[in-house]
């Protein structure tokens, strides 16, 4: 399970997922730069990814801790972080080109007060770009796996709930392919060794050695990277993705 904020640690687990949502969503701001609000930024990567390829950016967390972490970390002329509750957010109306919120309404039971946040604070041509649990694959029985969160939706569930703020809502699906890219016993044996390595007891292993094992058999190193994962448009397909990837506008600008 993951924490509740994003480690700055490359070696874990779920740094290559966080980091593709990024890389995801860069190719769809075609403003340069564009004027970004990246709340719920936690440790800050990820805005400071985005200010280093030129975009001008503000990262916005409700930890005053994790913000002062972001400010003592990342130093860049185009990059500020600001104490941020989304349910109250500072700014006036229409004012970001584009919002990026990852891994967030599913920690707030305020979650249709921020979406009325986001969408005041968006300028009309403007583009938000979420991600949230899947429900359905991270807590199939109903009851929430993990403890930070209050809510997970279903598929049509969130287009439900985006629609009800968004006029165009597209919804995709963040697909772990590192198996599905090749076929073949070695490819399944790498998969088998995998999940067996995160396995409770076996997963304290020393990450070295479950590196050399993995690319011994399979050329990767244990822990996903951001090439490891791709967005499914296919609705049946996204079914079965572990996290719910939209992008929401107040109108509709050719977003595929």
């Amino acid at each position: 399970m993951s924490a509740e904020r994003q480690s700055n640690d490359t070696n874990n687990p779920w740094w290559g997922e966080h980091l593709h949502r990024y890389e995801v969503a860069l190719t769809l701001i075609k403003k340069k730069p564009a004027h970004i609000l990246d709340i719920a930024c936690g440790t800050g990567f990820g805005s400071d990814y985005l200010a280093a390829l030129g975009h001008q950016v503000i990262g916005g967390d409700i930890s005053a801790a994790s913000v002062a972490q972001c400010q003592a970390s990342y130093k860049r002329t185009n990059l500020s972080f600001q104490f941020m509750d989304a349910t109250q957010i500072h700014f006036p109306n229409a004012h970001f080109d584009v919002i990026i919120s990852f891994e967030t309404l599913e920690h707030t039971t305020a979650f249709h007060q921020v979406l009325r946040e986001f969408k005041r604070v968006l300028k009309p041509d403007g583009l938000l770009i979420l991600s949230t649990p899947n429900i359905l694959i991270n807590s199939p029985n109903g009851q929430l796996v993990n403890p930070y969160h209050t809510q997970e939706w279903q598929y049509d569930e969130l287009r439900q709930l985006l629609q009800l703020y968004f006029e165009h809502v597209h919804l995709k699906g963040q697909h772990y392919n590192r198996y599905t890219q090749k076929s073949g016993l070695k490819n399944n044996f790498a998969k088998f060794v995998e999940g067996l390595l995160y396995k409770q007891g076996v997963r304290k292993m020393p990450l070295q050695w479950q590196d050399k094992l993995m690319q011994r058999i399979n050329g990767t190193p244990m822990y996903p990277r951001s090439c490891d994962y791709e967005m499914i448009t296919e609705p049946n397909e996204i079914l079965k993705c572990k996290t719910f990837f939209a992008v929401c506008t107040l109108a509709a600008f050719g977003i595929k």
